[in-house]
């Protein structure tokens, strides 16, 4: 981790140790493999929420700029803002060679704008499309030469959602894409209007 980012966890650490939830914050550290469950198990043998934070702290603090950005990133989607503008400020700066060092181009760029952007996180049960989502990433990334729509359209609880966001959780698509959210749009059709 850059030396920066971690004087600024050390420096905001109090706020951080009285305010965080470690359980929703854990889940996201180990969905992204920053932390194991054997982790988890250490942070819950806690006694208090303060001594949790605490230990949690410790945990991110030995880990590298990818641990940091996940932390940053369960901060911003767990409903912690203000502490993440905190840690803002100084988040690590990836350059093009470290790009290449994360699987599927999921660098902490990426992830900082797909939260920022208000995608949703990869479900627990998620089902792999890959030829569906490569065709969402080329449409994409024609939207770099000028403005214009992508529209998935299905059944009700077929993924939609799921596979639009899959395609955004990659470098070469986010990389010049000015991302200005996730939008969702339900359509329904009825007879009696």
């Amino acid at each position: 981790m850059e030396e920066r980012t971690r004087s600024c966890l050390l420096r905001h650490r109090s706020a951080l140790e009285q305010d965080i939830k470690t359980s929703y914050i854990m889940d996201h550290l180990i969905s992204e493999d920053v932390l194991t469950v054997v982790d988890e198990q250490k942070v819950k043998a806690k006694t208090t929420q303060r001594e949790r934070a605490a230990l949690l702290l410790d945990m991110v603090l030995e880990k590298d700029n990818y641990g940091f950005m996940s932390f940053y990133n369960a901060l911003l989607n767990e409903g912690y803002k203000d502490l993440a503008a905190l840690l803002q400020d100084d988040i690590p700066v990836t350059s093009p060679t470290t790009i290449k060092s994360f699987v599927d181009g999921v660098t902490p760029y990426v992830q900082t704008m797909l939260c920022e952007g208000g995608v949703p996180q990869r479900p627990v049960v998620f089902v792999d499309r890959p030829k569906l989502v490569q065709t969402i990433r080329k449409e994409l990334i024609k939207l770099k030469q000028g403005p214009g729509w992508i529209t998935i359209h299905g059944m009700a609880g077929s993924g939609k959602s799921v596979l639009a966001a899959e395609a955004l959780r990659n470098h070469s698509v986010i990389d010049g894409l000015l991302l200005y959210g996730f939008h969702s749009v339900d359509l329904i059709c009825s007879d009696m209007l």
